[in-house]
């Protein structure tokens, strides 16, 4: 599993590096890396750090959007939030609102139980699953899906 992310990060890196017309040791050289650097990255043979996709990102000339993409691909968290939601912007408006301390907590948690309940009825029309009642456990092993949130389960119902 955890080889994962590192190989989307390759396959990005590869088209970003590609779209700049820069060959593997160019774009080493261009950020102050040995020639086979790029080459394992690419692969999903080694894993960067958020110091190396910054001065990838810098040598490639890659804007605030397309860098916080490679950062997030890595695993790590963009510069700017809103680079995750592309045009979703009501998505970081959720998240910032889920991690602000001035909400009290019982109204973060009742809106993380109202998205876990959104997004249980959206898989279930999307893989056709009958009754509201029936519980994430109930979903098919086969959909990949899982819950996401912590906490217990939202309780079910209609919007």
């Amino acid at each position: 599993m955890e080889k994962e992310p590192v190989a989307f990060f390759g396959q990005l890196l590869r088209r970003y590096r590609e779209s700049a017309k820069l060959s593997q040791s160019r774009l080493a050289q261009r950020a102050g890396f040995d020639h086979s650097y790029v080459s394992r990255l690419e692969s999903g043979r080694r894993a960067p750090t958020r110091e190396a996709i910054m001065r990838l990102a810098e040598a490639l000339e890659l804007g605030p959007a397309d860098r916080d993409s490679l950062l997030a691909a890595a695993g790590f968290l963009p510069e700017q939030t809103e680079h995750l939601f592309g045009s979703e912007p009501v998505l970081g408006e959720v998240v910032e609102l889920l991690q602000r301390t001035d909400v009290p907590e019982q109204i973060r948690e009742d809106l993380r139980q109202l998205l876990a309940l959104v997004v249980r009825q959206v898989k279930r029309a999307l893989v056709g699953i009958g009754s509201i009642g029936e519980s994430e456990d109930e979903i098919p092993s086969g959909t990949g899906w899982t819950p996401r949130w912590p906490g217990r389960a939202a309780s079910h119902g209609v919007l």
